[in-house]
């Protein structure tokens, strides 16, 4: 199964992105722009592991959050990887003052590598993902975006739980499916 370890987003930061993809990014059928659903802050993504494997990557998961108290996020600006050269994800950034979710991934990170997941050798940039490009045409759109288009202005949620997702590629794009919801230190 396609698995990966996100931060569902509440309200107060869901619905400004919804209304920045419904209102104001434009439409192109070079960019597949994330539907409601898909609105998420991934911390690590796993990949391929098998039914045997989940009981493990929920404990590393658990174990994690027993180490992080809840912490507040909030919206902040727009970006894109790899580069404003060849964009190919358009991504609204997280204000994290507390360093949430790198203290998160940071406790994870050894116990994934324990269970045989391979440390990310990119530097962790919370964000959430709004769209993908699917050509060079789709990458001119997102350069527009990133140019013209404002970043949503939120309000501080807090962070109270991790899920571990399920992920079904899908024609239509990807649909995720909740395994575990684990919380945070402090919260439960």
């Amino acid at each position: 199964m396609r698995t990966f370890i996100a931060i569902e987003l509440d309200d107060i930061c869901r619905r400004p992105l919804l209304n920045l993809i419904q209102n104001d990014l434009p439409r192109a059928r070079d960019v597949r722009w994330c539907t409601p659903q898909q609105l998420h802050l991934t911390l690590k993504f796993l990949g391929e592991i098998s039914d045997s494997q989940l009981p493990s990557v929920c404990q590393a998961a658990t174990t994690a959050c027993a180490a992080i108290a809840p912490f507040p996020i909030r919206i902040a600006g727009l970006g894109c990887f790899p580069g404003p050269r060849n964009p190919r994800v358009l991504w609204c950034g997280i204000d994290d003052p507390e360093q949430g979710c790198q203290r998160w991934v940071t406790h994870v990170d050894p116990l994934l590598e324990q269970l045989g997941f391979k440390p990310e050798t990119r530097a962790f940039t919370p964000h959430i993902t709004l769209g993908r490009s699917r050509s060079t045409a789709g990458g001119h759109v997102i350069q527009q975006v990133l140019e013209t288009v404002a970043p949503p202005d939120t309000d501080t949620m807090t962070v109270t739980r991790v899920i571990v997702f399920e992920s079904h590629l899908r024609p239509g794009g990807a649909v995720y499916q909740q395994l575990a919801g684990i919380p945070l230190a402090d919260s439960a």
